[in-house]
């Protein structure tokens, strides 16, 4: 089955990440024989990105170069990417982790054999000493029940890692994709619980599916110091608070289903009140 896997980048120009995923998707593409396309969708970089993604692609023909006009954020460089998959199967992975050997296949074959139409794994970290990390890391785990998973994925008690991530790309066009009025410091949490409520709980691998670098400052590292994330990912909450309580109550799956899609539009409007400093609920001036 065809793997699109998309990747947005910005200014990683001077950075030799971007270089060391692609190599590890090459590693993992010839170990498996695998069937892939990896679009790098870069974002209205401003230095010499453009550059060393079109050098690369004379190394890994495999790369599908996509441009934003503008720096327009990860969620609509996620969809840019989206729009142009080839693939019946989707990955999202950052342009700083990398990929072990193994992992490509082995999401795919999982996900194929469940009954899922997506699927989340571990993830191991590489510190700034370039060692990888297993100390509290394999957290992960799988909950079949729709509605635990909901509740358990709303309240944090699990976490799909960015680059564990396989989807069919049925799946992500029946959600529209990821919500570009969301914050992008939020987006992938606001994604998960829709996908939930959409098509049920995710497939999970226990084996770490991913490589995630340390860092001392990234937007992430930054947003969570600085409270920004928890109060995007409050804001979230706070739209799908109903939902949680319907779970809680164990409501059946279509019940709850029908109400999240009816709701779908009090998520982006959300976003609009969150982005012009109105709280949740609020009404316009």
């Amino acid at each position: 089955m065809f793997i699109s896997i998309i990747t947005p980048t910005y200014n990683r120009g001077g950075y030799p990440f971007l270089k060391d995923l692609c190599q590890s998707i090459a590693i993992a593409k010839k170990y498996e024989h695998i069937d892939l396309e990896h679009l790098i969708v870069n974002d209205g970089s401003n230095d010499n990105t453009e550059q060393v993604i079109l050098d690369m692609q004379k190394t890994f023909p495999f790369i599908k170069y996509l441009k934003n006009a503008e720096n327009k954020g990860i969620t609509f460089s996620k969809n840019h990417a989206l729009r142009e998959a080839k693939g019946e199967l989707v990955m999202d992975v950052d342009d700083d982790d990398i990929i072990p050997f193994y992992a490509i296949g082995l999401r795919s074959g999982m996900l194929q054999k469940s009954e899922k139409m997506w699927l989340c794994g571990n993830a191991l970290k590489i510190t700034e000493a370039g060692m990888l990390q297993f100390t509290d890391n394999l957290l992960g785990y799988g909950i079949e029940d729709t509605w635990k998973c909901f509740r358990a994925f709303y309240e944090g008690k699990i976490f799909a890692y960015a680059g564990t991530r396989l989807y069919y790309k049925e799946a992500l066009e029946r959600i529209q994709g990821w919500n570009e009025d969301i914050s992008s410091l939020c987006e992938d949490f606001d994604l998960w619980l829709r996908l939930i409520s959409s098509c049920g709980s995710p497939a999970f691998c226990p084996i770490p599916l991913i490589y995630w670098r340390e860092k001392e400052c990234s937007l992430g590292i930054d947003a969570l110091k600085s409270g920004a994330y928890l109060s995007a990912v409050a804001a979230i909450k706070s739209c799908y608070r109903a939902y949680y309580e319907e779970a809680c109550n164990h409501v059946s799956h279509t019940h709850v289903v029908q109400l999240i899609g009816k709701n779908d539009r009090d998520v982006h409007q959300l976003a609009v009140n969150v982005k012009s400093g109105r709280a949740p609920g609020s009404p316009r001036s």
